[in-house]
């Protein structure tokens, strides 16, 4: 007990945590109203309070944590087979990640971010296709990618949208599924970070003190589900998260140019 009210006075013994927690609310909010999008909006966001490798624990034990409450309404939508397939996948490419996320240079890690938001938000924005995926290969190929991405990044849940559009699920099918997702991968995260050395007393204590606001920010978004327009709002997300991924691959080549010269 001692350890944990310890963790919690650093988390906010330091003036960025107020930020911080508004990140997490605004986020997991979103991820409540349309199915994904914490990590993705967050570790940009976070990386400019804290480091990558501190944000990306933070959010996926978050995130992990609420998806039982979003799963629950949904469940019976769940596609099983798409999910076991994926999730095992997933279980693989999770030490890879990590094993980037704690090795790599952090200017490295920030460029390689903005590379990858940049791709996802053109695809989002510009790429139109009728492409359908069928096979469980597939399954397994997203999984790993999932997996990769989630533990380096936490855009896990992007990648899964990526492929529930291409297998042309219903919201509610896509909903349910990505949260079991979540919850699978969930029980996996915190042993990668714990044997990643990448939970700190801090990182602890940030996800004891944001608990409860993310049950909040997960009932309130869930709630406003119905009132949002979807499209129009996942839209100007990926307009932001493009903005961001342009900034962040400028400031690495800005660091890479100086550091030769």
């Amino acid at each position: 007990m001692e350890y944990l009210l310890s963790s919690v006075h650093q988390a906010l013994d330091k003036p960025e945590t107020a930020w911080i927690a508004l990140i997490v609310f605004a986020t997991l909010f979103i991820r409540a109203a349309i199915g994904f999008g914490d990590g993705l909006i967050a570790v940009p966001l976070l990386s400019f309070f804290i480091n990558i490798s501190e944000a990306v624990p933070l959010i996926l034990f978050l995130s992990s944590s609420m998806s039982i409450i979003a799963y629950w309404r949904d469940r019976q939508q769940t596609q099983l087979g798409s999910l076991g397939r994926t999730a095992i996948a997933a279980l693989i490419g999770f030490p890879l990640g990590v094993v980037f996320l704690s090795l790599a240079n952090p200017e490295l890690v920030k460029g390689v971010l903005g590379a990858v938001l940049i791709v996802l938000a053109i695809w989002q924005l510009w790429v139109h296709t009728d492409i359908k995926l069928k096979g469980t290969l597939w399954s397994y190929a997203f999984g790993l990618l999932a997996g990769i991405l989630g533990s380096a990044y936490a855009l896990r849940g992007v990648v899964f949208a990526i492929y529930g559009g291409l297998r042309g699920w219903s919201p509610a099918q896509f909903k349910s599924t990505i949260h079991g997702f979540y919850i699978i991968s969930g029980l996996m995260v915190p042993f990668v970070f714990f044997a990643g050395g990448l939970v700190t007393q801090r990182i602890i204590g940030l996800y004891l003190l944001m608990l409860p606001l993310a049950i909040v920010a997960t009932l309130f978004g869930s709630s406003a589900t119905r009132k949002l327009d979807a499209l129009q709002f996942q839209k100007t997300i990926w307009w932001c998260l493009l903005t961001l991924g342009i900034l962040f691959v400028l400031r690495f080549t800005f660091a890479l140019l100086t550091n030769t010269g």
